[in-house]
């Protein structure tokens, strides 16, 4: 089989695992401070495949809660944070390469589960894939934290999707 060329590895990426849109790294000082962040536009219709935080600095010991969440100014009325599943347990001492997954299921009575006993190292796979959007719509999928602020700590969020209308694609806001 031999070598593939980049980009005849990042297609076959894009056919088995969905199209990927990444973040820039985000300090939580700044973007888990108990409020809501939008971190991805949506364009039209998709169906998210996967969603994730990945830990890059080492999280401190704040008993933080983290949710995923979709919203739509367009739409009339707007949406406004809607939760994408229930919230995480608490995400407190993450280390590098740790992850909190959006599972799009309920695993565990809660679609948002952190991992940490070893980094780099995740066997949560989505197992109920979500359509996210409307036709020609406009809208954002963001991160809520709640109950304690993070006071370090960084990470970048990733998001895998298939377009499933004409046009529809997503970006990082930031």
């Amino acid at each position: 089989m031999g070598n593939y060329a980049p980009s005849t590895r990042a297609r076959i990426a894009d056919l088995v695992r969905g199209m990927q849109v990444d973040t820039g790294i985000m300090l939580n000082t700044t973007y888990m401070a108990q409020t809501q962040i939008e971190d991805f536009n949506v364009y039209g219709r998709i169906l998210l495949l996967n969603l994730m935080l990945e830990v890059t600095t080492n999280f401190a010991a704040d008993a933080t809660l983290f949710q995923y969440t979709y919203s739509s100014a367009t739409h009339t009325p707007a949406i406004v944070s809607t939760k994408l599943g229930l919230v995480s347990l608490s995400v407190a001492s993450i280390t590098v390469g740790g992850r909190v997954y959006w599972t799009g299921g309920a695993v565990g009575g809660t679609t948002h589960v952190s991992t940490n006993t070893t980094g780099g190292i995740s066997d949560l796979p989505c197992v109920q894939p979500m359509i996210v959007g409307y036709k020609d719509g406009v809208g954002t999928i963001g991160h809520l934290t709640t109950t304690a602020s993070q006071s370090s700590g960084a990470g970048y969020h990733s998001l895998f999707y298939v377009p499933m209308s004409d046009g529809a694609y997503v970006t990082a806001i930031r």
